[in-house]
């Protein structure tokens, strides 16, 4: 059977009963993902061009380079993407809830190709493109999803910082670990990583960090995902 249509067969399946006004292939699920990861970009509106790489080391591992992104929000950026790898790869540009639940599909079809604005498989030795609008702040990821390729490196973090600067958010010091480099912060919904209010222990981007921070004390930071870890970056 075509791989296509099975898949195709497999999303319906997942997606049950199709209702007016409700979710299905191509309607209102897809633009909803859309506006979270942003959207296809126009050529005439590029406003920068990012190159990346794809290739295996000599140790085994598979990467990207670079291997984490910075963009603006309101951005529209044209990546040239190169395969300088043996093997074939690819560039996925998604939500980490997305790629994963795309990886764990491909484990099960792994023939089966991304035919999607968002994504492009290239043989050794390939170029190609993808020309994405980052309509809105938050934490994407680009990944090989072909099975063993993410497990061996090859993912990195794409942050979207929002317009009009960084937004802090405000909370409480509960508990500092120097030995493990983290600290526990009761914090106010973190907008950015879609976290509703609690209590999480967050990793720091640097060390001296911590010695900025007191049990007990207000604080505003800005957290987001450093290769796939809540991490504080900024702080006030």
């Amino acid at each position: 059977m075509n791989t296509k249509i099975l898949y195709a067969a497999f999303l319906i399946a997942l997606s049950g009963p199709v209702f007016a006004g409700g979710s299905h292939t191509g309607g209102h699920s897809n633009m909803m993902k859309e506006m979270m990861i942003g959207m296809p970009g126009d050529a005439s509106m590029v406003t920068r061009t990012i190159e990346v790489t794809m290739k295996e080391t000599d140790d085994g591992d598979m990467i990207f380079e670079p291997s984490n992104l910075n963009i603006n929000q309101g951005e529209t950026i044209r990546f040239t993407i190169k395969n300088a790898g043996e093997l074939e790869h690819e560039f996925v540009l998604d939500t980490i809830k997305e790629n994963a639940t795309h990886k764990a599909l491909m484990a099960k079809f792994p023939e089966m190709e991304h035919d999607d604005p968002n994504a492009v498989r290239l043989a050794a030795g390939e170029e190609g493109e993808i020309i994405w609008s980052f309509t809105n702040a938050g934490s994407l990821e680009f990944a090989c999803l072909i099975p063993g390729h993410y497990g061996a490196g090859m993912h990195g973090d794409l942050i979207v910082e929002a317009v009009g600067g960084v937004e802090y958010t405000k909370g409480t010091v509960k508990k500092i670990n120097t030995k493990s480099g983290k600290v526990t912060i009761i914090h106010e919904e973190l907008a950015n990583l879609g976290m509703p209010a609690m209590t999480m222990v967050f990793r720091v981007a640097k060390a001296d960090m911590l010695e900025k921070m007191k049990a007990g004390e207000e604080i505003q930071f800005v957290a987001d995902r450093v290769k796939g870890k809540l991490t504080v970056i900024q702080i006030r």
